[in-house]
Parts: C-alpha cells; structure tokens; sequence
C-alpha cells in the first residue's frame, strides 16, 4: 500500500522542516562561536544522565540526530573538555562517558540561542492545543519506531 496525499505531505513538511531549521540553528550557534547543535543534544543527553553516565550505545539510542560519526564526534568533544571518558567497571574494554563542567557551562551558553529559536519556530503553530495534538501524533510514530526496532 502506498501513501495519501496527506501521508506524504506531512511526511515531506517534517523533513524538510528538519532540515532547515536545524541549519538555521547550526548558523546561529557558530555566528556566536560556539560548537554545532549535534553537540547540544550529546551534553544534554550526559548531564541528565549524570554522575552515572552513558555508556557509547546507550547515548546513540537517545540522541536527536543520525549516529553517523559519533565515535569521531565524541572523541573531539572529550578533546575539548567537553566530556571525560571512564572505563566500564564490568567490562574493562567499555566506556562510560560523562559531561565535564566546563560541558555544562558550554551547553548552557548554547539553550541561550538554542531555546529562544526553539520557541520562535514552534511559535509559528498557533494554539498550544495545536502543539500537543502535533506533539502527540508524531511520539505515535517514534514509539512504533522504536517497537519494530
């Protein structure tokens, strides 16, 4: 069975919605200097974890973003101090990574351009009723995402 007209049509706004506000966002956040919002989420995702921290494959379940790199992604952010990495205390050759102080001060300065364009973009859907009716009808599809995985 194929799509309606309205399937795809949703289908298509919410990626190409995606899309072009998270570049805007990404703009915005490098015209102030700071790093790119892929690293937003992994802070975020740490500091609610906390002192217990995530192993590698616990934060990709939960991230915002495509996966790809993420090794890469991570190693740079602990090379910046952003994260420290520690060994998995049952399996010497896992890591547990955990976000550093200076991770929090940097992620806090990003929510400040981050959650105000947040709010901008989603400002543009009228009524809170909207919002929760949206919000709801998309977490349908992430939970039966996440039962057929």
């Amino acid at each position: 069975m194929y799509p309606t007209e309205n399937e795809t049509r949703l289908w298509v706004a919410i990626n190409l919605s995606q899309r072009l506000i998270y570049r805007k966002m990404d703009a915005a956040l490098k015209e102030k200097r700071l790093p790119p919002l892929r690293w937003y989420d992994v802070l975020w995702d740490l500091e609610r974890a906390g002192e217990k921290g995530k192993r590698p494959f616990e934060l990709e379940q939960s991230l915002l973003f495509e996966q790809s790199n993420l090794s890469r992604l991570l190693r740079r952010m602990t090379n910046e101090s952003l994260l420290e990495e520690r060994q998995f205390s049952r399996d010497r050759r896992g890591k547990i990574l955990r976000v550093t102080e200076k991770g929090r001060v940097v992620r806090k300065n990003m929510w400040k351009i981050y959650g105000p364009l947040i709010h901008e973009y989603m400002s543009q859907i009228e009524s809170e009723s909207e919002l929760k009716q949206s919000s709801a009808s998309l977490n349908r599809l992430v939970d039966c995402s996440v039962i057929e995985d």
